[in-house]
């Protein structure tokens, strides 16, 4: 698989809340806009780690 192609899955399953859900979607920013930076920081170095952790070990 290409990075074309994962990037492209990528934006598929992002888009799918907002697509489906917009209300929901529009009420959990705005709720992780008031998360505190080094939260919000934790949470994407956590879901880096793993994203690389399944590519490398897939």
């Amino acid at each position: 698989m290409d990075w074309l192609t994962i990037i492209g899955f990528v934006l598929i399953v992002e888009g799918l809340m907002p697509l489906l859900f917009p209300k929901q979607w529009h009420n959990y920013v705005q709720k992780l806009a008031l998360e505190p930076l080094s939260t919000i920081r934790i949470v994407g170095g956590v879901l880096f780690v793993l994203g690389s952790l399944l590519l490398v070990f897939r």
